[in-house]
């Protein structure tokens, strides 16, 4: 009997190890999680800010991160493809749509960034008589039949075509570049109290830097906005950390806008960020769920 009491016990013993085993193994009920993760980044300084703000606040949490740059529509086929786990820029529902509806059904909403985005076209101040696109596409000869438009593919220069068909601006030509180049000829325009309509967003530094407004829009074609982050499906159950910090993370206009400039002063994005971290920690921890 004492040897069959023994054997009970020692094989009590070995199926415990095993559970044990499971558990440390990634095997149902495991603690383990997915730390190596990649987030995309498209080429708008405004999309540094929660890019960088996951790179920091992951790495203080044990993770590898990489943060893989590419214009938009690469970074959606990207997730698609489980080829990055997030991406930190979704537009929705309009600025985006095309994509959204391409690849809308291969990845994950996990949080929202911001909400009702402003954005459209704008003008400076001092065109007083200038307070709608009905006004600038009844005077094209005002503006030299040009409307200025980042970059050919972006949400923002296919919403301008759309546009310039909605008020049948036919006598109006877009003029599309990097965000740079349209902000420098936006410049030059404004010392010299010359007209032009562009491109206009927030988070963006040029309400800052210019006296501007954004022009009504009476045939609703620039819908405003939620800004949005995509992960893969199976990032929840994988990284459920990330998937935390994603869900969580909101953003001020503010914040944004104050980095943008700073990023403009020579500092790098890492160094912005983790420094806001070092100062935000009670907000960080909110984000995580500690």
């Amino acid at each position: 009997m004492l040897t069959v009491i023994m054997s009970l016990l020692l094989l009590a013993a070995c199926g415990g190890s095993d559970n044990a085993n499971d558990e440390t193994q990634g095997g149902e009920g495991s603690t383990e999680e997915k730390t190596e993760l990649s987030i995309g980044l498209d080429p708008y300084d405004y999309s540094s800010v929660p890019a960088y703000l996951s790179k920091v606040i992951l790495e203080q949490e044990d993770f590898e991160v990489q943060i893989e740059e590419a214009e938009i529509g690469i970074l959606y086929q990207a997730l698609s493809d489980q080829e990055i786990d997030a991406f930190i820029d979704v537009w929705s529902p309009n600025l985006h749509k095309d994509y959204l509806e391409k690849y809308g059904e291969t990845f994950e909403i996990a949080g929202t960034l911001y909400s009702d985005m402003p954005l459209g076209v704008a003008v400076p101040t001092y065109m007083e008589d200038i307070n709608s696109i009905e006004d600038v596409a009844a005077n094209p000869e005002l503006f030299n039949h040009e409307v200025y438009a980042i970059e050919p593919g972006s949400g923002m220069a296919i919403t301008t075509e759309e546009m310039v068909e909605t008020y049948e601006m036919d006598d109006f030509t877009i003029q599309n570049s990097s965000v740079a180049t349209m902000l420098a000829q936006v410049d030059n325009v404004i010392n010299n109290e010359e007209a032009i309509v562009f491109n206009a967003w927030r988070p963006h530094p040029m309400f800052v830097r210019y006296d501007i407004k954004f022009l009504e829009d009476p045939r609703d074609t620039w819908k405003s906005d939620d800004v949005e982050i995509a992960v893969t499906p199976q990032l929840k159950e994988e990284s459920p950390t990330a998937y935390k910090l994603f869900a969580n993370m909101e953003l001020t206009l503010d914040m944004v806008e104050e980095w943008i400039m700073e990023l403009e002063e020579g500092k790098s994005p890492e160094e912005l960020a983790e420094n806001w971290v070092k100062e935000n920690q009670e907000t960080v921890n909110e984000w995580l769920e500690k």
